[in-house]
């Protein structure tokens, strides 16, 4: 949101940003916008590095709630100071004229705002019983079909060395729009600062938003699951990077079942306490049980073929 509102104000953004009004409706605080900008930027990222490793304390639900919500409060609330303090100061033009306004609401919104992941984390964790339940429902139900097939099941199919399983699935179209608008919005940031005195910031948030967001984006909104060469794989359609790879010899047991974003994290590549996921949609896909007690799950057609052939690839090996 900072780099956003830094790139659309351009040079209309004076030298000198006012940043506090007291009583009256004029400034009496005011700060370099070049120093606010890079304090803005670097207290947003850290409030956001410390949400983000707030993450990893599973163990400690207090803890991580806690340090979620201080990470959150502290780059929404810098971002909405920087938003309420940047914005009418680029409208006035003077910095000694300009007027909060309505603009203040941007400030008070964005301290709303950083309760959300809070409220998010706790539904996650939720999420996270219930799974554990169904996960183990899962392995008890695997358990038994182990059990059944050494009684009167016959031996499993052999695959041939040539077998291969391969699927192409598609994302909801806001992906797509999300990632074309990315794609759009570099071209604008990078078109700016060629027209507008130069502005090396918006340059290089536009290089980054082309290089770097776009793809990652893009890159998900087509994937292709193959099973071959005796591992699982699953990479971009569109652009052809791997996402994930996963050897069969690494696998515990495979189950084709209706994946739910909620229940692994979200929409998109997902990294979680336990386990990652590719959730495109809620739809029906592969949960992977890995030997070392993680789990990885992607959504895709005919997941049951796979699940089959993963499956007895498995017990081949055993």
């Amino acid at each position: 949101m900072i780099a956003l509102t830094r790139t659309l104000l351009g040079t209309s953004l004076p030298s000198i940003t006012a940043t506090h009004w007291s009583d009256s409706a004029r400034p009496d605080g005011f700060a370099d916008s070049a120093v606010f900008f890079t304090a803005s930027m670097t207290f947003a990222i850290l409030g956001g590095l410390v949400a983000w490793a707030s993450l990893y304390l599973t163990r400690k639900p207090l803890v991580l709630l806690g340090l979620l919500f201080v990470g959150s409060l502290m780059a929404w609330t810098t971002a909405g100071v920087y938003v309420s303090s940047s914005v009418p100061t680029a409208f006035a033009g003077d910095p000694t004229q300009a007027v909060a306004g309505p603009w203040i609401f941007a400030s008070i919104a964005a301290t709303l705002v950083s309760l959300v992941p809070v409220w998010i984390c706790g539904v996650f964790q939720q999420y996270q019983l219930n799974r554990q339940n169904k996960r183990r429902d899962r392995l008890a139900k695997v358990q038994e079909k182990r059990q059944a097939a050494t009684v009167k099941a016959p031996p499993a199919a052999e695959i041939a060395p040539g077998d291969e399983f391969s699927e192409t699935m598609n994302a909801p179209r806001w992906l797509w729009l999300l990632g074309l608008f990315m794609a759009g919005m570099g071209i604008f940031m990078i078109f700016m600062s060629t027209t507008e005195g130069g502005d090396i910031v918006s340059f290089i948030m536009g290089i980054a938003f082309i290089v770097l967001l776009t793809p990652l984006v893009l890159g998900l909104a087509r994937i292709r699951v193959t099973v071959a060469g005796g591992r699982l794989r699953v990479s971009s359609a569109l652009l052809g990077f791997p996402s994930r790879t996963i050897e069969v010899k690494d696998m515990e047991s495979v189950l084709a079942e209706e994946i739910q974003p909620m229940e692994w994290g979200g929409w998109g590549w997902r990294f979680f306490p336990g386990g990652s996921a590719v959730v495109l949609r809620r739809h029906e896909g592969l949960a992977v049980e890995l030997k070392d007690k993680r789990r990885f799950a992607v959504t895709i057609p005919r997941s049951e073929q796979a699940a089959a052939q993963l499956n007895a690839l498995i017990a081949q090996g055993r």
